[in-house]
């Protein structure tokens, strides 16, 4: 994974701007394969002095939409060849989506969950393309500025230590900030929000009880 990083970060590197948009493109465009191009994005704003993290996230989060697209539409293309009882079965999904196709593809897409489990399902229901392309590329820009900033910043508190120790540090905060997001159940909060709305959800988290939306370890039960 460590050179897929380093090639994203050089292509990046070698294309500024450019870079960033297609190696968003490249980072979003395979279903279930998690290519680590917001890692890339976070190393190019952290040690590249005079790029501007708001310009890169823009850029990152339409790139991102527009790989995210393809998958969308390959979803659709493929529903063409559903069985009758899968017919059924989307049927049942998309009843059960209701109006929240649009806000689930904006937070799967704003956070680091696996969010072509939610854009596949889209795609094979037939969701307004539209709509689709528009939630998704908001949530995408959200991480990328957000991903954007956070490295901006690393790269300012640790341009004292000299390009290299820049680049070690940035990978180390990026590996645990990395393992933090994942350890929350995105699913959990994308039903919470559904459920409870966003006033509900502040609401658990003022009050302490964040704790329901970290992934508990599964023990394996002995045979």
């Amino acid at each position: 994974m460590e050179w897929l990083i380093d090639w994203l970060y050089d292509l990046a590197l070698k294309y500024g701007y450019l870079g960033a948009f297609i190696v968003s493109i490249l980072g979003n465009l395979l279903p279930f394969m998690p290519i680590p191009y917001l890692a890339a994005i976070f190393l190019f704003t952290a040690n590249v002095p005079g790029v501007d993290p708001l310009v890169v996230g823009l850029i990152s989060g339409i790139g991102g939409g527009i790989g995210k697209l393809i998958v969308f539409l390959t979803g659709w293309g493929v529903s063409s060849f559903l069985s009758e009882e899968q017919e059924k079965q989307m049927a049942a999904f998309k009843k059960l989506l209701g109006d929240y196709g649009a806000l689930a593809a904006f937070l799967f897409a704003a956070t680091p969950s696996p969010d072509d489990i939610i854009i596949i399902p889209l795609g094979l229901i037939k969701y307004n393309a539209w709509k689709f392309f528009a939630a998704v590329t908001a949530g995408k820009i959200v991480i990328s500025i957000a991903t954007s900033y956070f490295g901006v910043f690393f790269g300012e508190v640790f341009s004292g230590w000299g390009v290299l120790s820049s680049i070690i540090a940035s990978i180390l905060f990026l590996a645990i900030f990395t393992w933090i997001l994942f350890r929350i159940n995105w699913v959990k909060v994308m039903l919470m929000i559904n459920e409870k709305g966003w006033r509900g959800f502040i609401r658990i988290i003022l009050e302490g009880r964040w704790d329901v939306f970290i992934q508990s370890k599964k023990s394996k039960s002995p045979r």
